[in-house]
């Protein structure tokens, strides 16, 4: 009776542990180059890895939105598949680079159930139905902002897209500096957010996965990342445990992710 008590608290931990490591993929957005011109087409990816933009997965088309944000909406983009870099491929044709220019990713996502079989995409109803047992169910909601075309007397950098999480910059990315710190406002679902930020930069880690070069805390909404070198650099909040959906999942995860340049 004992071993199979153990044998099934070790199991349980290892489902645990694979449902954390799947839901772990972070959805970023990433282009060959950082500058737009009016008019001109301007290619970007949709990624979702581990670690900081190396892009280990493709996600579902269905479930991802992407593109140029136009008067504080987004002008959805055609999205496509690319198997061999391991990315969504998209464009998007500005029509002012005056100022800042933002594109946005939003990935509405599936239901990933812990049930008696192992780890498995569906919602707990229908696996149940199934005749399996369903341990735990959560929803994985992410949102990627990326800043490009940054310049000193610039607004639009701190536009509000209204996402349930969301990573708004205080600090213009024009004027981001190494040594400097890089504040930031968060809100959950409007509300000033408080709790964990992880932040790094392109280049810093490519050996391990989840791992960023700066950590901090949000209270009350606002948080202060030190800029530690330049380059590209991302800023990651997360918030679990949001209500579920009856029948559907237990718990709702949201995931934000705001990207510019420090120059």
């Amino acid at each position: 009776m004992l071993i199979s008590k153990s044998k099934s608290v070790l199991v349980l931990t290892l489902l645990i542990a694979l449902t954390e490591s799947v839901s772990a993929h972070e959805l970023t957005i990433k282009a060959k180059s950082n500058v737009m011109k009016s008019g001109e087409t301007f290619p970007a990816t949709v990624q979702s890895a581990h670690k900081f933009i190396v892009p280990e997965e493709v996600e579902v088309l269905s479930r991802v939105k992407a593109g140029i944000i136009e008067d504080g909406k987004l002008i959805e983009s055609s999205l496509t598949a690319n198997d061999s870099e391991l990315c969504i491929d998209f464009t998007v044709t500005p029509k002012d680079t005056s100022g800042s220019v933002m594109l946005a990713a939003i990935k509405d996502g599936e239901t990933w159930s812990i049930t008696n079989e192992g780890g498995k995409t569906g919602a707990r109803s229908e696996l149940e139905s199934q005749g399996l047992k369903v341990i735990s169910a959560n929803k994985y909601d992410k949102y990627a902002k990326a800043i490009f075309n940054t310049s000193h007397d610039d607004t639009k950098f701190a536009q509000v897209l209204g996402h349930p999480l969301e990573i708004i910059p205080i600090t213009n990315p024009a004027d981001a500096k190494p040594g400097e710190y890089f504040h930031v406002k968060i809100m959950l679902n409007g509300q000033p957010y408080t709790g964990p930020v992880w932040a790094t930069y392109d280049g810093f880690v490519t050996e391990y996965e989840n791992t960023y070069a700066y950590y901090t805390e949000a209270e009350n909404g606002e948080a202060h990342v030190k800029i530690t070198a330049p380059g590209w650099w991302g800023i990651r909040a997360a918030q679990g445990g949001l209500p579920g959906v009856a029948g559907d999942y237990d718990a709702l995860n949201l995931r934000a992710f705001l990207l510019f340049e420090v120059k």
